[in-house]
């Protein structure tokens, strides 16, 4: 679970900015301390949704010649005996965009 919160706290963004003050002390890991009352609102169970992706792309002039395209079968027992959270994108196309984002919302209680 520590794990869990330190990644999900190095990679999600929050509503609100929050910095370490200048000169504070030093933490665990190194970097600055942030002050208590900066995190009030910021705390676990103040049920903040951060849910915003900006997927762009373009795809543009693209010319493919003597391509084949197949078939697209996912057998039964694909992804058994993976963990975490799998995911599966399939294309049979040629010069196509792919583009992936996943929102995972976590509550630990």
């Amino acid at each position: 679970m520590i794990a869990l919160g330190i990644a999900l706290a190095a990679t999600c963004g929050s509503p609100a900015s929050v910095h370490a003050e200048d000169g504070g002390a030093a933490g665990v890991l190194g970097g600055r301390v942030v002050a208590l009352e900066a995190l009030a609102d910021q705390r676990g169970g103040a049920d903040t949704h951060l849910s915003d992706i900006h997927a762009a792309g373009a795809v543009r002039e693209v010319q493919v010649q003597d391509a084949m395209t197949g078939f697209n079968n996912v057998s039964d027992g694909a992804l058994a005996g993976s963990s975490g959270m799998p995911m599966l994108i399939q294309n049979t196309g040629n010069g196509v965009l792919i583009q992936n984002a996943v929102i995972l919302n976590v509550e630990v209680k």
